[in-house]
């Protein structure tokens, strides 16, 4: 229902935007009251999808207002006309509830973080999972995603068939309602070494960009943090930016979570270097301290950017679109499981070796610090380094 609610709310402050477009200018003051919203409610101004899911890591308390400040905060951004989706927010929102539900039923008493298997970040966990189902009706992709996110911790991994309950349940729930995200359909192609060769064309690609956003997003959002000008200030600043950008350059069609662009790269009909401009707006929005999601918008961006190599290869572009997406969303996610099984589910199972075959250089040739904090594979180098050392430092003893 987090997931319906997000998608919803994020429909009519999108359709607001565009039916009264005045709205664009109010996207400072939109920000600033969403700053006033969380400081209301006692949350960090600095809360983002990265620090929920870095909590529900460490085992640490999801706090319950998170749920509706988040929804009201992106409600704000996207009424005014900022780059942002509902998944992160719904993933706060669902995480927020579950972790409330998982006490109120002492499902995790207090002290569980000294005791792995009773960890209560796996109610949160299960609320990631039906979320992520709810949004794109992929309860496997759901199920893994939420657990690569929490990195495949022992005792939310033990807890598989709930995760996979939940997100069956959320799905099944949500399909009547037409609250998620409905991507469009892509065809397998016949084998070739054009496919092959765009396949892994764009995951390169997708790398690079990945990167690069992932990078300057971080970078923001550091700098919000740590600026000494008052959030409000900073909030609005960005607000500025967008809206001028937004107004200068008529790019009122990458406002919101970007699924109009989507169909548009699926069909053939976008630029370019669109990619690019979805990014920048983005980056700026979020790296601002606006609250919403940036898992839609890396699809969208990753649509956009595999689109643009369809023409260069003479493929199909809905295909060539459907790779750019995944591919994208594993490099800048680092969930590279959670984006096969993504497209296999929402694109069919044939696509699926074609984007493990997109998803693999992307997800190999990008940092491994993502939209959510640090991936799987920098995680098991860390501890083998440490171990390493550790053992090193016993021998010199």
């Amino acid at each position: 229902m987090a997931a319906t609610a997000a998608t919803l709310a994020l429909d009519v402050a999108s359709c607001l935007s565009h039916r009264w477009s005045w709205l664009l200018f109010a996207l400072p003051l939109l920000g600033v009251a969403s700053i006033g919203l969380f400081r209301l409610l006692k949350l960090p101004l600095g809360v983002q999808p990265g620090s929920v899911v870095e909590d529900v890591r460490n085992d640490d308390r999801v706090p319950p207002a998170l749920a509706p400040a988040a929804l009201v905060g992106t409600f704000f951004t996207v009424l005014g006309g900022g780059s942002a989706g509902a998944t992160a927010t719904s993933l706060a929102m669902a995480s927020s509830a579950a972790s409330g539900l998982g006490r109120a039923f002492g499902l995790a008493p207090r002290g569980a973080k000294a005791h792995r298997l009773v960890h209560r970040g796996w109610t949160a966990a299960c609320g990631m999972a039906a979320a992520c189902s709810a949004l794109y009706g992929a309860p496997l992709a759901g199920t893994l995603f939420a657990l690569e996110l929490v990195r495949f911790d022992g005792a939310v991994a033990r807890r598989l068939p709930i995760l996979l309950g939940a997100s069956f349940v959320a799905w099944l729930v949500a399909m009547p309602l037409a609250g998620g995200y409905a991507l469009p359909a892509a065809a397998a192609p016949d084998p070739s070494w054009q496919v092959a060769a765009l396949c892994v064309l764009v995951g390169l690609a997708c790398a690079a960009a990945g990167t690069v956003f992932g990078w300057a997003l971080r970078a923001l959002r550091r700098a919000f943090v740590r600026s000494p000008a008052h959030p409000a200030l900073v909030v609005a600043a960005g607000g500025a930016v967008v809206s001028v950008l937004v107004f200068a350059f008529g790019w009122q069609r990458f406002e919101g979570s970007g699924l109009t662009l989507v169909y548009a790269a699926f069909d053939g009909t976008s630029e370019p270097f669109d990619f690019a401009v979805k990014a920048l707006l983005t980056t700026v929005t979020l790296g601002f301290g606006f609250k919403g999601g940036e898992v839609m918008p890396s699809l969208c961006i990753g649509a956009l950017l595999g689109a643009s190599f369809a023409a260069l290869l003479g493929v199909d572009p809905s295909f060539a679109a459907a790779m750019g997406s995944v591919a994208f969303f594993a490099a800048a996610a680092r969930c590279p499981l959670a984006a096969v099984l993504l497209a296999a589910e929402t694109f069919g199972w044939a696509v699926a070796p074609w984007a493990a075959l997109a998803v693999f250089p992307a997800y190999m040739g990008s940092t491994d610090v993502g939209m959510f904090g640090r991936g799987l594979t920098g995680r098991l180098s860390r501890a083998k380094r440490t171990a390493r050392d550790k053992r090193r430092r016993e021998k010199e003893r």
